[in-house]
């Protein structure tokens, strides 16, 4: 029933916004208005995008596939999250550094199936994130495993939901909500890494000496996978 009804909040809130959005767009049109129309159709097509998501994650969520048994480029994984997440990190004014060293980092598993979990966590920052904030992934091969990091400028995790967030249909953020999806996302990474032998979490950038109670500086994820 609570899963349910977070699903069916998540889905009408962008679905009413589209019907606001093409309402007032067909108003501006009979008012001579082009660019104020052309404003609505751009948040039209987000408002549907967002949509697709909780689809294709709730999809995604039902399969429940075996990992696929591959050699897989992780380097090769990001540049491609980065590239399908590119227009969105345009669109709301974050900028993306990627920091991996030269040639690739090889790991074992399906390549779609952690582009997934590398999209989601980009876009989950972005979430979190205004304009003018910055999301960093970085890479590096350890002995035995590849870590993945991705690091936000926003205004990071409440405490209280460190252990959280990675379960089905959590949604919580400060001021009320927690990303801007069905929290399916950070469940379905979860899975993903932990089918491929790997480990994921969450913590809060501070610095070293700062109190647990101090505003932290951003989010941090971390993905390890076994070579």
């Amino acid at each position: 029933g609570r899963a349910a009804a977070g699903i069916s909040h998540d889905l009408n809130q962008p679905l009413m916004a589209i019907r606001s959005f093409a309402e007032n767009g067909a108003a501006f049109l009979d008012r001579d208005k082009p660019d104020r129309a052309a404003d609505n159709l751009l948040r039209i097509s987000d408002m549907a995008r967002r949509m697709g998501r909780i689809i294709k994650n709730l999809r995604a969520f039902a399969r429940q596939e075996s990992v696929p048994v591959g050699r897989v480029d992780l380097a090769r994984v990001l540049e491609t999250a980065v590239e399908l997440t590119a227009s969105q990190l345009r669109r709301d004014g974050v900028t993306l550094e990627v920091t991996a060293p030269p040639g690739p980092l090889w790991v074992r598993g399906g390549e779609v199936r952690l582009g997934q979990v590398f999209v989601n966590l980009i876009t989950n920052a972005v979430s979190f994130c205004e304009d003018g904030d910055a999301i960093r992934v970085w890479a590096r091969q350890r002995e035995n495993r590849v870590l993945v990091v991705v690091e936000d400028t926003g205004p990071g995790i409440p405490e209280q939901a460190l252990g959280k967030v990675f379960k089905r249909f959590y949604s919580e953020r400060p001021e009320g909500q927690f990303g801007n999806n069905s929290g399916l996302g950070l469940a379905i990474s979860k899975q993903i890494v932990e089918a491929h032998g790997g480990v994921i979490w969450a913590e809060n950038i501070r610095p070293t000496a700062a109190d647990i109670t101090s505003e932290p500086l951003g989010a941090r994820f971390v993905v390890g996978l076994p070579l």
